[in-house]
Parts: structure tokens; sequence; C-alpha cells
């Protein structure tokens, strides 16, 4: 080998040792730094929906207990299975009229209308949200709008 070929190769090796030095330190800790953020942003939306979660079912409870405590002990558990069954049904009635079809996790744009015989309201609309769709209130002020983009 001759003195020449003996040096490109040392250049080449050099070079090659340099570049990867540069690429081990302008690495650093991304990865465990990015695995703590999404372990920390998991764990914080895990506590909150266990909290959510928690308060819904502390709001049910304390409601059947209400309602069964003026009747006797012996009929407080039945009273309050029966709420139970009746709020558990009220729930699922609240999205009257369009049962099933629903996608879970993701968003909706959903419209309320006066509700009658003793309920608040009902679901007029919904529309679920799309990607590279812009959604505003239109000019009327009561139709929901939409630009699409790319």
């Amino acid at each position: 080998m001759s003195t020449r070929s003996a040096l490109r190769i040392g250049i080449l090796l050099v070079a090659a040792l340099g570049l990867l030095l540069v690429g081990r330190v302008s690495a650093g800790d991304h990865p465990a730094t990015s695995d703590k953020a999404g372990y920390q942003n998991g764990y914080t939306a895990g506590v909150k929906a266990g909290q959510l979660q928690g308060i819904q079912e502390g709001i049910q409870e304390g409601r059947a207990s209400q309602v069964g405590s003026e009747v006797p002990a012996s009929s407080r558990q039945p009273v309050a299975d029966s709420f139970n069954r009746g709020y558990t049904a009220g729930e699922n009635d609240a999205f009257t009229g369009y049962d099933g079809g629903w996608a879970l996790g993701v968003p909706y744009i959903v419209t309320l209308k006066p509700g009658s015989a003793g309920i608040t309201y009902r679901i007029d609309a919904r529309q679920q949200l799309q990607p590279n769709v812009d959604y505003y209130l239109c000019p009327n002020g009561r139709d929901l709008c939409q630009l699409p983009h790319s």
C-alpha cells in the first residue's frame, strides 16, 4: 500500500470518528427527556381522567343514597339500585336520536335545542371535526361554517 493510500484511509477514519463524536454529542439526552415528558403527560392525563370519573361516580352514589335515606333500611338497597338503573338510562337517553354512530375519542361540535317534558336540552345536530378544516360561526350567528385547507 502506498503512502498516499494510507494517508487517504487515515483521513477517512479520522473524519468518520469525528462525525461519530459530533453525532453523539449533539444527540445528548433527548430520548430520556422525551420519555420522561411522555410519561409525565400520560400520568397527568390519567390522574385527571380518574378524578373526573371519581367525581361522576361520587355524585351518582350521593344522589342514590339521598333518595334511599327516606325509606326503611330494608328498602334502601332496592331503591338505590332502581335509582342507579334510572340514572344510567338517563345518561344514555342524553344521546336521544344519536344512539350509536359516535366515534370514541374524537371531537364533535354539538348543537343543543330546548328539551321538553322536564328535559332541559336535546341534541339538535352534531358534526365530527375533520382534519384540515377550519370551523367558525357563520355570519348569521347560528350556523357552523367551514373552510377546507391543506
